[in-house]
């Protein structure tokens, strides 16, 4: 799925625009036991406890492709795929299937404590690309894509909290509870493709980059998972580092991160991921005063490692952060002011040099540099 196309499903997830026929959930202990499992109808809960379900889901949909978000091909022939099937097709209804996919769940998750599985069927109406050609028809109308969403959420003990009771007037304290909080993991299926359903994929989600689930992914999908983020990156500044006489040095990730962080603020309302291709990142060592067979190594390294496809963007530089970290010392600078940094030698030691611009403070304090 593009995000357009994921976009278009979050979208739906406010009271006045979903048409969820039914929200199902399985409570689990930090045994792995049920504790209780219940149905329900989206219009009969409150408003406030349905968008409270209606969030949830959303974020199911969140964070970024190939970071956190996940497209995994789905066999329909094999056990896995015919137990989604049978979900997305009876509408959650089939109660032994859901009862499988729990159980599959429960067994193939690692939770440190107890968590909520939460799943609901929705049905999209999609418009057909061409439905011009069809205005005259009384009868022609948007195909419906019909689709479940199942997310694994942490359930945490809140803190103790000073509370106004209107009752009384007055505030009392109000003892820990359990509460449902963001999902750690989900996914929904099928997707959405070229404007209907594709039953041989799912999009799969993971709060944590640094934690693909595979044991989870394996079990519902039948597929192997994918690399995560962190290991991409690894193996990429890996292959860098290799293809380098002196190693992999400031200026180079500097280079990268600046040109990455650029081009992703240049295109972030694209639909897809941007790709960089190995030519482009062959062009930038060029800019570093990167030799001709450095390139070329760096180039048959990367072929090996992974194929004649591009690297992801966002997958080589962080937009969120750029911190520099030594033994004792971490700088965090904007992600867009990475040019404020050098690296230099000085009187034979390795100085990190931070160009300032307006006041500074030491702990909050504002001090004056001489």
């Amino acid at each position: 799925m593009n995000r357009k196309d994921i976009a278009s499903i979050r979208r739906r997830f406010s009271p006045d625009k979903h048409d969820i026929s039914i929200i199902r959930g399985c409570y689990v202990s930090e045994k792995g036991e049920i504790v209780s499992t219940f149905s329900k109808s989206p219009v009969s809960l409150p408003e406030s406890e349905a968008e409270h379900y209606l969030n949830t889901f959303k974020k199911t949909l969140g964070g970024a492709e190939g970071r956190n978000q996940f497209t995994l091909a789905v066999r329909p022939d094999e056990s896995s795929g015919q137990l989604l099937r049978a979900l997305q097709a009876s509408a959650l209804t089939d109660d032994g299937a859901v009862e499988r996919l729990c159980r599959t769940i429960i067994d193939n998750v690692e939770a440190e404590g107890s968590y909520l599985i939460l799943m609901m069927h929705d049905a999209c109406p999609v418009p057909y690309k061409k439905a011009d050609e069809h205005a005259e028809r009384p009868d022609f109308d948007d195909r419906l894509f019909n689709y479940i969403m199942v997310s694994v959420c942490p359930v945490k003990l809140t803190k103790p909290l000073l509370t106004f009771f209107s009752d009384d007037r007055d505030f009392h304290t109000v003892e820990p509870d359990l509460a449902v909080a963001g999902p750690a993991l989900g996914f929904m299926y099928p997707v959405l493709s070229d404007g209907g359903a594709d039953v041989n994929a799912a999009l799969y989600y993971t709060k944590d980059a640094e934690d693909i689930h595979a044991d989870f992914i394996d079990a519902v999908f039948g597929a192997e998972a994918p690399a995560s983020s962190a290991d991409t990156r690894d193996a990429f500044y890996g292959v860098l580092g290799d293809s380098l006489e002196s190693g992999l040095t400031y200026d180079v990730v500097q280079t990268l991160h600046e040109n990455m962080v650029q081009q992703l603020a240049d295109r972030k309302k694209d639909a897809a991921p941007l790709q960089i291709s190995r030519k482009e990142i062959a062009s930038l060592l060029n800019s570093c005063d990167v030799d001709q067979a450095q390139q070329e190594k760096f180039d048959d390294l990367y072929l090996e490692q992974f194929g004649a496809v591009g690297m992801e963007a966002a997958l080589i530089a962080d937009q969120k952060k750029y911190e520099i970290a030594t033994e004792n010392v971490t700088v965090s600078v904007a992600p867009d002011r990475s040019d404020l940094v050098t690296m230099k030698r000085i009187d034979g030691r390795r100085v990190i040099v931070i160009s300032v611009e307006g006041d500074v403070t030491v702990n909050g304090v504002e001090v004056v540099i001489p």
